[in-house]
């Protein structure tokens, strides 16, 4: 698998000098893989196409602590304080420096690639397959700037120190230059891999982000077509089993398009144990990243009937009152809160009275209120009434290495790619036709969930906005989507996080100039032709 490689990637960076740069801003990101006595042989070409995949890793591992930016949402939120969540991040936050510095090390990376493959004499299919891989991870580290930013420079050469000060480019140039280096990419990337090569990104990759960048650009028809092509063309097919998507025993599965690999050594895994986990977990998680009550309200009754609290009583026979400690403290009153729900809210998200398999193999009950003397209860880090991530969360003491956790992380998986088909098929059409139907109701009927029928456009605009947020939930899709679909102050902003219980945690915020980051005060310093973003000057 390509994780094999990681430890070689990691020495080469220390033999050209790239473990310096963290960042785009120092300059040191431009000089590096294109040292003389470098780029000369096929072993060469693979480990320096490899450090893409090091820089994608590297910007994964720094958004794990927000729940892949899902926490900057309405579905998920973090248990500590930070600007992004509360609408307070200054221009100048490191977080969006960071962020720039680790896109642009991976184009820099990507044109240097591109710039000495083709004079190395090797064997013309790994070559081809490499170009490709540049083409892809510098289409792709762009459309992250694009999503994140807006317009920025554009770059398609290794830059020298007295080049790198362009200006913006515009944001139809930014994805222009995007679907260009996709096409190209798809058109030399093979289809599948053998096994020692898991994990290398895809012809089908490329044809999936394609669709995404025609789908964030609203050119519906052309992003219909692109997921259309995947889904029928491609050996990719839903899992059947929806939790094991999220758990070790799911790498490399028939559903993921893209993901980004990790193994369980030191400095190799992914810290979801310690962000997503809990307590009682092997690696005792601190639940830095937990699921909003919105969220797991939003999850259906099994008949696909909306859930409404209207429907329950508590203990004295009245209404349930989701707002009232003492409504929570009765447990008949709520097991039937989840019971008969949409099978992937238990399987995504630790509820009251459910069990948790944590340290050792031990089954905890999940009693609310929390009893910590009892060491047989589950007791989450935070007590006064949390839900918890299930999704990405390993069960017993298999792997007890904490922060490094060898499990694979989706960007892209199949299910993600028929929502996506749905949502611009229903964008192009005046009407759902059935091949939009089909799409949602496959990703449903997988999860155990009954077919919608008879929605017209809008209602199957919403019906698709609510699928994506209970099927790609905790896996970092709804920080762009509320963003892209211009919604994402309505429901974030002056909104109270509280835990199940109504208890008020603190307050969201989303100022209107929030849907773009900020252009990073420090790379303007160096760089006065970029201009900033309205509202962050």
């Amino acid at each position: 698998m390509i994780k094999k490689f990681y430890k070689i990637v990691v020495a080469l960076l220390v033999v050209t000098g790239l473990n310096s740069c963290s960042d785009f801003l120092d300059r040191n990101s431009l000089v590096g893989l294109s040292e003389d006595s470098f780029w000369k042989s096929e072993q060469d070409a693979i480990m320096g196409v490899n450090t893409l995949y090091s820089a994608n890793k590297e910007f994964t591992n720094s958004i794990v602590i927000y729940g892949m930016m899902d926490d900057f949402t309405d579905i998920s939120y973090q248990s500590f304080a930070t600007g992004l969540t509360t609408g307070v991040f200054p221009t100048n936050a490191g977080f969006y420096l960071t962020s720039w510095g680790i896109f642009f090390k991976g184009v820099y990376r990507a044109n240097t690639a591109l710039k000495n493959l083709p004079g190395i004499s090797m064997n013309e299919a790994i070559k081809n397959r490499s170009i490709g891989e540049a083409k892809f991870f510098r289409s792709y580290f762009y459309f992250k700037l694009w999503d994140y930013f807006g317009g920025v420079p554009l770059y398609d050469t290794p830059m020298n120190v007295d080049e790198s000060y362009k200006p913006r480019n515009t944001e139809k140039e930014v994805y222009e230059f995007i679907v260009k280096d996709m096409t190209e990419a798809y058109a030399v990337l093979p289809e599948t891999y053998d096994a020692s090569n898991k994990g290398r990104v895809t012809k089908w990759a490329a044809l999936a982000m394609r669709g995404k960048a025609h789908l964030w650009a609203k050119e519906y028809a052309k992003a219909a077509a692109d997921f259309k092509e995947l889904m029928e063309k491609s050996d990719r097919k839903l899992l059947a089993d929806f939790h094991t998507l999220f758990r070790v025993a799911g790498n490399n599965n028939s559903e993921v398009i893209f993901d980004v690999q990790y193994i369980a050594e030191q400095g190799h895994g992914i810290a979801t144990d310690r962000n997503y986990g809990n307590a009682r977990g092997a690696t005792t998680g601190s639940q830095r990243t937990r699921p909003t009550p919105k969220l797991v309200n939003t999850f259906e009754m099994k008949d696909g009937t909306p859930f409404d609290f209207k429907n329950y009583k508590n203990a004295k026979g009245g209404e349930f009152n989701p707002n009232s400690v003492e409504d929570w403290k009765d447990e008949a009153s709520v097991r039937k809160l989840f019971e008969n729900r949409d099978p992937r809210l238990q399987q995504s998200i630790v509820l009251p009275w459910s069990t948790f398999v944590g340290k050792g193999g031990a089954t905890f009950l999940y009693r609310f209120p929390v009893v910590t003397s009892d060491a047989s209860a589950y007791v989450p880090v935070w007590t006064n009434g949390s839900y918890a991530w299930r999704k990405f969360v390993e069960t017993g003491s298999v792997y007890v290495l904490q922060d490094n956790m060898p499990q694979n992380f989706p960007l892209v998986r199949l299910a993600d790619v028929m929502l996506m088909y749905a949502e611009a098929k229903n964008e192009e059409l005046g009407a759902p036709d059935q091949s939009v139907f089909d799409a949602v109701n496959a990703v449903r009927k997988r999860a155990g969930m009954p077919n919608v029928s008879g929605l017209n456009k809008d209602q199957m605009r919403e019906k698709i906005r609510q699928e994506r947020m209970v099927e790609l939930c905790g896996e970092g899709q709804r920080y762009s989507d509320i963003r892209r679909w211009k919604i994402a102050k309505d429901v974030v902003d002056k909104v109270w996080m509280t835990d199940f219980n109504g208890t008020q945690i603190r307050q969201r915020g989303f100022p209107d100039h929030y849907y773009l980051w900020p252009i990073p005060q420090a790379e303007r310093d160096l760089n006065t032709a970029l201009t900033q973003n309205p509202g962050w000057e």
